[in-house]
């Protein structure tokens, strides 16, 4: 979470004994267009943490994406949505 340069990496998941690739932050932040697509009643407090809170990264890493050169989008449905002050 604390990376500074754009890079992808490799994450082993002990409880599924597999690794898993991820780009960092940095990297996703390069792209042109960057998608959310969040769904359900059980990431309604999550999403607004991330859209309408202070920074806590180490909680809410979202809240690390912010593209650099194009737009960050936000796909919700209304249960997902169902706690955002700013609709």
């Amino acid at each position: 979470m604390h990376d500074r340069t754009p890079d992808v990496k490799e994450v082993w998941l002990d409880d599924q004994q597999v690794f898993r690739i991820t780009m960092n932050a940095p990297l996703i932040n390069e792209a042109k267009h960057i998608a959310f697509l969040v769904y359900g009643e059980s990431k309604a407090i999550a999403v607004h943490h991330v859209l309408e809170d202070d920074e806590d990264i180490e909680n809410y890493p979202a809240q690390l994406i912010d593209s650099i050169v194009g737009d960050v989008q936000w796909f919700l449905d209304e249960s997902a949505a169902e706690n955002l002050e700013d609709k």
